[in-house]
């Protein structure tokens, strides 16, 4: 019997994480580069709300030469799956009277949910709200999400 292929979301911070590097914050940046890579060598489909871009682009201009961030983020929107704002308003709104959560929190859950995937965050609060809402998630700065998330990859 063939493998399920997972569908993944993955939360701009894991992004954010992935390509800055603050001292104190190694475990952050190796645990997303670590997932993404992974990610990446299993080739599974990552999708992201229509927010991402913007989002993206707002928290690494904060570090980064704008010129560098547009490089990086054209990059990453060439290998992730944008979902666009009608097929998930409707639950994004739900979710938002359900747990409370901020909108692009929502709209992330509800991206997960659409595509009935797995949503992985380095924010705890999110992944909280997430299970809240149903939907599987992983907070990659708790070692035994990420344990359990390394291991769900390798047996996809």
């Amino acid at each position: 019997m063939p493998r399920r292929t997972i569908k993944i979301v993955v939360d701009a911070s894991v992004f954010a994480d992935y390509y800055l590097f603050y001292p104190g914050r190694r475990e952050r940046h190796e645990r997303a580069r670590t997932i993404l890579d992974k990610l990446s060598s299993l080739d599974l489909p990552v999708y992201e709300p229509f927010l991402f871009e913007v989002e993206l682009r707002g928290v690494l201009v904060r570090s980064i030469k704008p010129e560098q961030v547009v490089e990086i983020v054209d990059l990453v929107l060439e290998h992730v799956n944008i979902v666009r704002e009608e097929l998930i308003h409707d639950k994004a709104v739900e979710i938002a009277l359900l747990t409370g959560c901020r909108a692009i929190d929502a709209y992330y859950i509800a991206t997960a949910k659409h595509v009935n995937g797995t949503l992985i965050t380095n924010d705890r609060i999110m992944k909280y709200n997430a299970l809240r809402a149903g939907t599987e998630a992983y907070y990659l700065l708790d070692d035994k999400d990420y344990e359990t998330l390394i291991d769900k990859l390798a047996t996809n």
